[in-house]
């Protein structure tokens, strides 16, 4: 039996096949609401509170792929009677969390409902933290999802890369939150700040206390040279699973001595770099409803978003991250009149800042890689395999990617990064 309160929206104009996957769908325990266009899905009902909607593609007066869009981090299953590939792929590649022809096998369609609804829950618990969400159906964020689910069990040390602002705290408290660890405090220490006693203080608690902690070394590319002795027996000792963050290259602040090697080898166990949110905008109105959500339980009344709204928020830069959209969020929500819509003339958006958003510039060699280029995640998979494939393995590359040796394979064919023989 499926847990109690699973809420599935079925959109479906032909009324045959609605009654019928409803049916269906409540045989099997879910409960179930009905809509016949996107029109009525969206002026009936709020998305968010369901766990699936699943979907016709072709539906009177709009594309049932519009919902992708306009849910927060609702999935959403398409359904179609004019399969093919090229379809399929374009779908799945909008965000669709699974694509099923009609007629459909019952079998095989209570089987993806199932699967989508438990990957769904999984990823409610990873992203349960009180550190800021940690929301999206990119593929970046679902990539990371993924490399957390695979390493928080472990006592592995995580390093986490991005600009300022993209999440990289909300990763280190999801890490913790679904480790072995999690009942415990994860202690938080700032870099730019802390002495040689602070971080003695904490090596000689990790040994009073003879148990597993873990600790989060916040903006490390920032910790003066002089310390790194202290950090390096803090990472080192065996009852402390370190995680730290970075917003600089740190292979680069060693070459130029501004930082510890062997302490860069401590922490640089697995990698995971958070994208700027300009490089995945699936994820701004995830967690544009996410916020929303929240300041309306805090100011206690129900805030939304128009239509302008949301394309603006989509169409921004977002040189300050997920931190600048939750301020810009905070500040409409607050000052939007009673009863009204947060609108584009509402948020306080510099118009300079949007319609500018720039798709990452593909280098080819680690010697016209720019700073800006390696905040890109095609960039920095060139820059990592150049400067890391003459001393590991296509094995440990893979591995150190987070990817298959089959997708490393073609993504070297598709970016022209030949192996190197000897």
């Amino acid at each position: 039996m499926n847990p109690p309160n699973k809420r599935i929206l079925v959109v479906e104009d032909e009324e045959i096949i609605r009654i019928s996957l409803v049916k269906l769908l409540e045989r099997h325990q879910y409960e179930t609401e009905q809509a016949v266009s996107v029109k009525a899905a969206l002026n009936n009902f709020n998305l968010n509170e369901f766990d699936l909607i699943i979907s016709d593609l072709r539906l009177p007066g709009g594309s049932g792929a519009e919902l992708i869009g306009a849910v927060g981090s609702v999935p959403v299953l398409i359904m179609t009677s004019f399969a093919s590939l090229r379809s399929a792929v374009d779908i799945m590649r909008r965000g669709a969390a699974d694509y099923m022809s009609k007629p459909f096998d019952h079998e095989e369609l209570m089987s993806s409902v199932k699967r989508i609804i438990d990957h769904q829950s999984s990823r409610k618990a990873l992203t349960n933290t009180s550190q800021g969400p940690l929301v999206g159906n990119s593929p970046a964020t679902i990539g990371i999802l993924n490399t957390i689910s695979k390493v928080a069990p472990t006592r592995a040390s995580v390093l986490i890369s991005g600009e300022i602002g993209s999440g990289k705290n909300s990763v280190a408290k999801t890490i913790h939150n679904a480790s072995t660890l999690s009942n415990s405090v994860l202690a938080v220490i700032n870099c730019a700040t802390v002495t040689a006693e602070d971080l003695d203080q904490y090596l000689d608690l990790a040994n009073e206390k003879d148990q597993a902690t873990s600790i989060f070394l916040r903006d490390i590319c920032q910790l003066p040279v002089t310390l790194s002795k202290h950090a390096l027996t803090l990472t080192k000792n065996t009852n402390i699973r370190c995680l730290a963050s970075t917003t600089k290259n740190l292979h680069d602040l060693c070459k130029k001595d501004l930082f510890c090697a062997d302490l860069l080898l401590s922490i640089d166990v697995v990698n995971i770099y958070v994208p700027p949110l300009r490089e995945r905008p699936s994820d701004i109105i995830q967690l544009t409803d996410y916020f929303l959500t929240q300041f309306s339980d805090e100011l206690n009344i129900t805030i939304t978003i128009s239509k302008d709204g949301r394309q603006l928020l989509s169409q921004n830069n977002w040189a300050g991250n997920i931190r600048e959209l939750k301020n810009t969020l905070y500040q409409a929500a607050i000052l939007v009149e009673k009863g009204e819509s947060i609108s584009s003339s509402t948020l306080n958006i510099n118009s300079q800042s949007t319609n500018s958003v720039k798709k990452p510039h593909l280098a080819l060699s680690a010697a016209t890689a720019s700073d800006n280029d390696a905040l890109s995640l095609t960039s920095y998979f060139i820059q990592f395999v150049l400067d890391n494939q003459d001393t590991m393995s296509e094995t440990v590359l893979a591995e150190k990617l987070g990817i298959s040796r089959k997708s490393l394979w073609q993504r070297r064919n598709k970016l022209g990064i030949s192996r190197k023989t000897d």
